[in-house]
């Protein structure tokens, strides 16, 4: 694991907290769907205007 994947998993600001997400959502770092009951990482994105974009990252992405 190289010294910013391990900020990124670490970083409080970035990866709320652990869940399940919605059916029908992508992975946004290997672009694959999530499976029903998969653990994942959930996080946001903020936007100039509006609420932040909600995403959700595999627990154990192929892409780490």
């Amino acid at each position: 694991m190289s010294v910013t994947a391990s900020a990124e998993t670490t970083d409080a600001r970035q990866w709320e907290y652990v869940t399940y997400a919605p059916r029908g959502e992508t992975c946004p770092a290997c672009l694959t769907s999530i499976k029903p009951l998969e653990q994942v990482r959930r996080g946001s994105i903020e936007r100039q205007s509006g609420a932040p974009f909600v995403v959700y990252r595999h627990l154990t992405c192929p892409k780490e």
